[in-house]
């Protein structure tokens, strides 16, 4: 789980083109699942690899179901605070 992948690492792998790859790594990426990381490729050049945030899909998948929470909780607050303010403007 901590190895970390080039994007023709994952390409060649799941036999798909780069910019599928790329599709979703973004997706992950914006859920906070990956992290990107740099390693060298087969002639000590640095390349941009991606791995899985916290080693593990379960604990990053659990650290994004509790970032989702808190962030539902304080739209929920300002949602309260923004419809107090207008039900205070009408009186």
């Amino acid at each position: 789980p901590t190895k970390s992948w080039m994007v023709e690492e994952i390409a060649h792998k799941l036999q798909v083109s780069k910019p599928t790859v790329y599709r979703h790594l973004n997706k992950l990426k914006g859920m906070d699942i990956l992290e990107d990381v740099q390693v060298e490729d087969t002639s000590g050049q640095s390349k941009k690899a991606y791995r899985l945030r916290y080693g593990n899909l379960e604990k990053a998948w659990s650290f994004v179901e509790a970032h989702l929470k808190v962030a539902i909780e304080n739209y929920g607050k300002t949602v309260e605070h923004i419809q107090r303010l207008v039900e205070e403007e009408k009186r």
